[in-house]
């Protein structure tokens, strides 16, 4: 029964006797009056005119915030941290006068702002200048700006700009997050209107050099159209008919003669191939049968040896991947054999890429095998949550480009993605960010999710999803590699964790209150993270954190176990800040238990390395492979824990961090000679959260370089590391032997030799998506650069062999020229069809003798002009 007809009712029941004179329905119908009345004045009370949120609503709709970056390029003394100066203006677009109150606006910045007084001063900071505004860290990149009694009212009309100081520097419009909001003490937040706006027009341009520059060092400018023509001229070769992506080992090809497929024709298979069979059924509509095949107007499916020409002495580390295409025109037939299913499956992506607009397909021989065992796309869905659709869809380009490794980011600071039922406030509370600073329902708004649930940053996979997924992934023959970010990255889980405590701790069971609690509740140590939150480090030193890893562990493996069983657990291991722990009575515990006599940082390098040793114990004995970041498998000394204190059989590192002149950039082979397998994912290339171009208009982040196009990821050397050396992050070139050379010490090895080539197994594109909140803009972001990783993740060319520099750099511009070509002309067209967006930079122009030229990344796009701004 609903609450207020139960409450009619017992107001009916009790009045009976005291007015038993008036008529039941009567009696009733004066009731519900009552009842309504009362509810519109209590709305009215706490809504209405005049109300706090009435007051607060109309302060939301009145407001109108302004950002603008000022300067980067301002002058700090030697070794000191770099700033920038940027602004902030209130405008009152209302009739009545903004005044002090108790109100505050919060934001995301995502970096530390005024750090050198917000460090020491939780309390907030006041702006300087008389403005009457006072700046609070909360956490993470939370912020809060609110009026002190200095405050003067804005008047209608009327605006307030104060300016600030931020550490690092900001040089794109994407830096800033939507959706700031505002609040009082007791009522709902409301998004502040001009913000709430994905194309950020709120915030101002970058229109000099101050603000599109990081230092005064920083060579790049936004390209002009001259210079994007030349950037990216590349000659129009007229078409791309029968090109392939990935580009097959060995290819005859007569396009003269060919077949037609037309529903006509037939897919006969072996007993064992409905799956891989399945796209020629959906895409092409043919008939599928086990039958004795017909030999003519047939396509074969079977199962075979197959032998793959090498060159250079080439190894093709995954046999069962390997296949044979042969199209007979002369009989209208056309055989794909695969060494295994998957090497079967790739054969019939390469058939649909030959096959054109008109159903054709020319007389071919082909002969494939991938260059690596492990090719993958790493998607974070921690930051901002993608839905399974999505994911879908995602896949599907996954296997229409022979990748085969789905790296599934389900955890970080800001969420926590993946159903578990034995945990559930993981998903009830750390999926979900809203407003509440108590941290019952949700954990705090980040990256520009603004403060009620339904947003970006808000949503999980419920465990039949995630089984969805994983039978979609292994119909694509795509592992999903579930990644668990622990110890650092935890906040999610800390605070989900923390809600549980409480929770049953009010319920008298304290047992329970504390089986998963992954925070030392006497832990006074002070630090802040590389994204800004003062307590998102897992404690190492607390049972309760390995009773809940392996309580994870067990369900992920139960959720695999009867559709794709889990080899690999990916434990993140990243980014753990220094001064996590120190002040812990846990860990003080634990360092007297296990005779440690280190301090400070040192101490935090040991427990570092202890998690990871558990953590491996807990995934060895479910026969598990274990996998990290890089610097989750090391300490920040560029020394890896030793191999042998790690049970699992194979751990592979993902080596990200090659920013050259920060020292770390040889880790992969390090690594790969310290006994782990490697997975090539160096941001430079390979992080498509960067932006396309260094234009301050272009989304992404840009701290490991300025850009990264789809040209730079195609040139990408995974087999010389050192060989990918060109520029600092500021653009100013850079040789491998300036940054191998060491002249303090002489000993030291910036570029250790690779010893143990057989370890680097693979390598990987990814997505972090602090700046992503829409799926278009995650497509876009990837597309086309994932088409670019999987050409060099499955294909080494030939340029990739030639020692000298400058000729391999010539011959890798005319294999990108074909490469383009084939991408615009047939690849574009395909994504298109799949409703995939995709990332085009704006055309290059130069006007040569009053002519005027134009030119793409990728020839065969249609150009449009307008000599009026309206007819085009």
């Amino acid at each position: 029964m609903p609450p207020s007809v139960s409450f009619l009712s017992v107001m009916a029941r009790e009045s009976k006797g005291a007015f038993k004179w008036i008529p039941r329905k009567i009696r009733r119908s004066i009731l519900v009056v009552f009842i309504v009345v009362l509810f519109v004045v209590t709305a009215k009370y706490l809504f209405g005119k005049g109300s706090a949120q009435y007051e607060l609503n109309q302060l939301a709709s009145n407001m109108e915030i302004r950002y603008e970056v000022l300067n980067n390029l301002i002058k700090v003394p030697n070794g000191s941290t770099p700033v920038f100066l940027a602004q902030i203006t209130i405008a009152n677009k209302g009739s009545t006068a903004i005044e002090h109150g108790n109100w505050s606006v919060y934001f995301c910045s995502i970096r530390m702002l005024e750090s050198r007084y917000l460090k020491h001063n939780p309390s907030g900071y006041v702006i300087p200048g008389n403005s009457g505004i006072r700046f609070t860290h909360i956490d993470g990149c939370l912020v809060k700006f609110e009026t002190t009694s200095d405050f003067k009212e804005i008047a209608a009309g009327d605006s307030l700009t104060f300016k600030f100081k931020a550490n690092a520097w900001s040089v794109a419009r994407t830096d800033v997050m939507p959706r700031w909001f505002i609040t009082a003490e007791g009522l709902s937040p409301r998004v502040i209107k001009n913000t709430n706006d994905e194309e950020l027009k709120f915030v101002g341009n970058f229109d000099t050099k101050e603000k599109w520059k990081r230092s005064t060092k920083d060579i790049y400018n936004p390209y002009t159209p001259e210079q994007r023509y030349k950037k990216d001229f590349v000659s129009d070769l007229m078409g791309a008919t029968y090109d392939v992506i990935p580009t097959p080992v060995s290819v005859t090809l007569d396009e003269e003669s060919g077949v037609k497929i037309t529903s006509q024709w037939t897919v006969y298979i072996q007993a064992g191939l409905e799956n891989e069979a399945a796209p020629l059924e959906d895409k092409l509509g043919l008939k599928v049968s086990t039958s004795t095949p017909k030999d003519t107007k047939a396509i074969k499916l079977l199962k075979g040896d197959i032998s793959v020409p090498a060159k250079d002495s080439q190894q093709f580390p995954s046999p069962d991947e390997s296949y044979s295409l042969e199209v007979d025109s002369s009989k209208e037939l056309i055989t794909i054999t695969g060494k295994g299913s998957a090497g079967v499956f790739y054969g019939v992506q390469t058939l649909l890429a030959l096959r054109n607009s008109e159903g054709r397909v020319p007389k071919a021989s082909i002969k494939d095998a991938p260059r690596y065992s492990y090719r993958g796309l790493h998607l974070d869905v921690g930051r901002n949550f993608v839905a399974k659709d999505h994911v879908f869809k995602l896949l599907d380009t996954m296997a229409m480009y022979k990748l085969n490794k789905f790296h599934f980011h389900l955890t970080d600071d800001e969420g926590w993605r993946l159903e578990i039922p034995e945990i559930p406030e993981l998903t009830e509370v750390g999926s979900k960010r809203c407003f509440d600073l108590k941290g019952t329902r949700c954990i705090l708004p980040q990256l520009g999710s603004g403060p009620n649930p339904s947003n970006s940053g808000s949503g999980h996979y419920t465990v039949n999803d995630y089984k969805q997924i994983l039978r979609y992934a292994k119909a694509r023959h795509i592992q999903v590699i579930p990644e668990f970010d622990m110890p650092g990255h935890g906040n999610a889980a800390i605070k989900a964790m923390e809600a549980r405590y409480h929770k049953l701790l009010a319920q008298g069971d304290k047992a329970g209150a504390e089986k998963y609690l992954l925070y030392d509740m006497n832990d006074t140590s002070q630090y802040l993270s590389i994204q800004h939150y003062t307590g998102d480090a897992i404690n190492p030193c607390m049972e309760s954190t390995y009773t809940f890893v392996s309580d994870l562990v067990k369900a992920v493996v139960g959720f695999h176990k009867d559709t794709q069983p889990l080899t690999i657990f990916h434990f993140g291991g990243d980014e753990v800040a220094r001064g996590a722990w120190t002040n812990s009575t846990e860990c003080e515990k634990l360092v007297q238990s296990l005779g440690l006599n280190k301090s400070g940082d040192d101490i935090v390098e040991k427990l570092k390395e202890y998690f990871v040793q558990r953590v491996s114990n807990i995934t060895a004995d479910h026969n598990l492979d274990l996998a990290g970041w890089e610097d989750g498998l090391m300490s920040h000394l560029n020394d890896p824990y030793a191999r042998r204190l790690i049970k699992n059989n194979r751990v592979y590192g993902y080596t990200w961090n090659n920013v050259w002149e920060w020292g770390s950039g040889k880790r992969a082979y390090v690594l790969a000679n310290a006994g782990y397998q490697v997975i090539m994912s160096q941001a430079t290339h390979l992080y498509f959260d960067h932006p396309y171009e260094p234009d301050p208009e272009e989304r992404g982040f840009y701290w490991a370089t300025r850009f990264t196009d789809t040209q730079k990821t195609f040139g990408f050397l995974p087999d010389d590391l050192y060989g990918n050396i060109e520029t600092k992050r500021s653009g100013e070139p850079l040789t491998k032997a300036k940054v191998c050379e060491n002249a303090e010490d002489e000993n030291a090895d910036n570029c250790p030799d690779l010893k143990k080539k057989e370890n680097i197994v693979g390598m990987q594109g990814h997505l972090w998506t602090e700046t992503v909140r829409t799926s278009d803009q995650m497509y876009s972001m990837i597309f086309p650069r994932l088409l670019a990783l999987a050409e060099r993740a499955w294909h080494k060319a030939s340029w990739e062999r030639i020692t000298n520099k400058k000729e391999r750099d010539a011959k890798r511009k005319e294999d990108w020229k074909v490469f383009a070509n084939k991408v615009g002309y047939s690849e574009l067209g395909r994504l298109d069809k799949m409703g995939v967006v995709y990332h085009l930079k704006p055309p290059g122009v130069r006007v040569d003798e009053g002519i005027v030229e134009i030119t793409n990344a990728f020839p065969g796009l249609k150009f449009q002009y307008s000599t009026d701004g309206e007819s085009w």
